[in-house]
């Protein structure tokens, strides 16, 4: 059964690459009481990750945006399994992103790059539901030497 933010998804050719599961011993999400947690989604297309490395080393600017923007996809294609499973969702805000670069010592344009993902949720939830607070962080490394990992807690509105 299909919900709103799958029809969304689909209407902009957001396809969903796969079902989103767990690298390891935890869930994808957890929702409780109207709240839904979303571990970190890496930028995995076709179960492959899109791209690997160190942000201001050995991968581009460029192609780190493009591991956002299908971090940030997987993140919402979760999302969405959510609210399949809450059921009776009529719609869904973003309260919190975290944003994690694997990056070089002194790489410091964190926020800048991290916009990709906040405007792409801007985007699909609308200003109002999409606004949300957030933080990120460049770490010395990620899973499967990802450049990128994405969670988000959102809410749930029957």
């Amino acid at each position: 059964m299909s919900n709103f933010l799958s029809e969304k998804l689909n209407t902009l050719n957001v396809f969903k690459n796969s079902k989103q599961t767990s690298l390891a011993n935890y869930r994808p999400y957890v929702i409780t009481k109207n709240l839904v947690f979303i571990s970190g989604q890496l930028p995995i297309k076709e179960k492959t990750l899109l791209h690997t490395g160190k942000v201001g080393k050995n991968i581009s600017i460029v192609e780190t945006k493009k591991s956002l923007e299908i971090a940030t996809y997987n993140l919402l294609w979760t999302l969405s399994d959510a609210i399949d499973e809450y059921k009776n969702v009529k719609n869904t805000k973003c309260i919190n992103l975290k944003g994690y670069l694997n990056c070089i010592n002194n790489f410091d344009e964190h926020s800048l790059l991290f916009n990709t993902a906040s405007d792409i949720i801007i985007e699909i939830l609308g200003v109002e539901n999409g606004s949300h607070s957030r933080s990120v962080i460049g770490v010395n490394s990620l899973p499967k030497n990802s450049p990128v990992e994405i969670d988000g807690v959102f809410s749930l509105i029957k």
